[in-house]
């Protein structure tokens, strides 16, 4: 038996709940071959990261698994929660299997009861390997997702299937018995003066850094101080790693900025480019998006999986500035509303009477006028992993996903933050959209960042290279950066309006100020690369006879957004995710 854990890509759990027993999965959905063993009626299969001898003796069954980045955990303290990592041990005294979930809900655990089979998984698309289980779209979670772009309150978007508790400790028994139990919350602590404080989180983060294996990883490096911050700190420690950048053909400001700091350090810089041929191949990563998202979003991924095919094999990790808005500021993802039509949804979907999308109250801003260790702990353990857990599934496919602010160690030095003094998050969408236009252009102050401060003491062409839109973390503000940083803005918005579309859109390439803000330009991808497959899609046999949607609402939005007469960018991407989810999860062949 191995010494340590098998790390591992993936696993399902399942325990038949009927006496007629089925067989179970030989391989995932994706091809890759399960690792399976069986329990007595507990079955474990898994996919290692790498192939591994991870014979056992009886006694055990199963080797100790750690789904994710296993760094933070000991074989002295192996069952504990951590940011990075799932561990899960098989206790045969007790034939049960324990699970502790990441304290931020990432790498995801998801729990199913139904159709007499009980069942964990870490990927929604592996339940698709047991014989017998039917998924079925959840009305209240369709709406979420048209409303604010994901479901909420631990919902997926099937029945019978949620999402496990962040911070939990989760027990499966043979009999099929699940239970959950809370095992971490944010400790409560006298808070620290403001230069204590940055010093305990400058500490934490470097020592979270040198203790992680960059061995084949790269670093997934923008523009954003989240990122500047990890490549600095490599930096000292001598151990700057491969670089990818992602971008259009006409290079972001990203792009740009990235190219800058490798070319200033000698660093291995490569470019992900979306051009042509991504768009010819768009329907078949769609498709994959979807699947490996469970459900949540084909158009707006398909970029993550181009990502790795590009990148093929060369590496296993990726290191990215993942949570460092969240850990480094006390920040959200943005409260922005996906603001779909959800009339167009089937009536056995919709809520009676509803055909608009607008308007709605953002589910989050509530919870941000909480105490402050409320406001954390929830934007930690639920908003995090709601609105990113698609694109975080997406990436533990292909590569381990790894960042130095998914540290138990750096994260709980929260608990010492200074009383909130106005600075962070609050329940006021206008607030907060002003804030996060304040630290593109001009910075954190540097008493109150201690990833500004880090960075700047680093020194060097990072300290002084501009972040965002602009500033510098050694000072100051970048002329030439903060011109190019409002063009970004002006083009973020047109693009953002569809005015790349109209009448704007000649003067726009023209200036090229639509590429500077992002590479993704889904608006042309749909109307383009995407035209025939979306109608093809949605007016399919399979998604009519579904009555999914309300085909004499939905047909006229097609028709609108598609002659160019209405812009219907939100309700057309919605109706084709959810098409794709009814496909792929829902329509079982035989």
């Amino acid at each position: 038996m191995n010494a340590g854990p098998v790390e591992i890509r993936s696993f399902l759990a399942w325990v038949w709940l009927m006496e007629d027993r089925q067989s179970g999965p030989r391989s995932d959905t994706t091809g890759a071959a399960f690792t399976t063993r069986n329990l007595g009626r507990l079955h474990v299969a898994y996919v290692p990261r790498v192939p591994v001898n991870d014979d056992c003796d009886s006694e055990r069954g199963v080797p100790d698994l750690v789904l994710g980045d296993g760094g933070e955990l000991t074989s002295g303290d192996f069952l504990r929660n951590v940011a990075g990592g799932v561990p899960i041990r098989y206790d045969a005294a007790a034939q049960s299997l324990h699970v502790c979930t990441s304290i931020v809900g990432m790498p995801a655990v998801y729990l199913y009861r139904g159709r007499g089979v009980a069942a964990l998984v870490s990927d929604i698309h592996l339940l698709l390997t047991i014989p017998g289980i039917e998924l079925q779209l959840d009305p209240a979670s369709l709406v979420e997702l048209g409303h604010v772009g994901h479901p909420v309150e631990h919902r997926t978007l099937f029945r019978d299937l949620v999402l496990v508790e962040s911070g939990a400790r989760l027990t499966l028994d043979s009999a099929g018995h699940a239970s959950v139990e809370r095992s971490w919350d944010l400790p409560q602590s006298e808070p620290l003066d403001w230069p204590q404080f940055l010093e305990v989180q400058m500490s934490a983060f470097t020592s979270a850094i040198a203790a992680t294996d960059l061995s084949d990883s790269f670093l997934s490096l923008t523009a954003g101080l989240d990122t500047r911050t990890v490549f600095s700190t490599l930096a000292v420690q001598g151990r700057l790693l491969p670089s990818v950048t992602m971008s259009g053909v006409r290079l972001s400001l990203d792009a740009m900025i990235a190219r800058r700091l490798c070319r200033a350090y000698g660093v291995e810089h490569f470019l992900v480019t979306f051009a042509d041929d991504f768009a010819a191949r768009m329907p078949t990563l769609l498709e994959s998006a979807s699947l490996l998202s469970g459900g949540l979003s084909a158009v707006g991924q398909a970029p993550e999986v181009y990502l790795y095919d590009q990148l093929g094999t060369r590496f296993r990790s990726r290191l990215s500035g993942n949570l460092g808005n969240q850990v480094g500021r006390g920040g959200t993802e943005g409260v922005s509303l996906r603001g779909a039509r959800v009339g167009i949804l089937g009536p056995q979907f919709k809520p009676a009477g509803e055909d608009g999308g607008h308007g709605q109250e953002h589910w989050l801003l509530s919870h941000l006028n909480d105490s402050q260790r409320s406001r954390l702990q929830f934007i930690l353990k639920n908003e995090t992993v709601f609105t990113s857990v698609g694109n975080y599934s997406i990436g533990s496919h292909y590569a381990a996903q790894q960042s130095p602010y998914a540290n138990r160690d750096l994260i709980e030095t929260l608990a010492f933050r200074p009383v909130d003094d106005g600075s962070s998050p609050s329940g006021s969408k206008f607030r907060m959209r002003l804030r996060d236009l304040k630290h593109r252009f001009v910075g954190e102050p540097e008493e109150r960042s201690f990833q500004r401060r880090l960075v700047r003491r680093s020194g060097g062409f990072a300290a002084e290279c501009p972040v965002n839109w602009g500033w510098r973390p050694s000072g100051g503000i970048s002329p030439m950066g903060s011109a190019l940083g409002a063009a970004t803005l002006f083009g973020m918005v047109a693009r953002a309006k569809g005015l790349d579309a109209g009448a704007l859109r000649r003067p726009l390439a023209f200036a090229r100020l639509a590429d500077l803000h992002d590479f993704r330009d889904s608006r042309r991808w749909l109307r383009d690369a995407l035209r025939d497959f979306t109608n093809d899609t949605l007016s399919s046999q399979s998604i009519r006879e579904s009555d999914l949607f309300d085909w004499n609402v939905l047909q006229p939005v097609l028709e609108d957004h598609f002659t160019g007469r209405r812009d219907h960018y939100s309700t057309v991407v919605f109706a084709l995710d959810v098409a794709l989810a009814q496909r792929l999860f829902c329509e079982r062949p035989g």
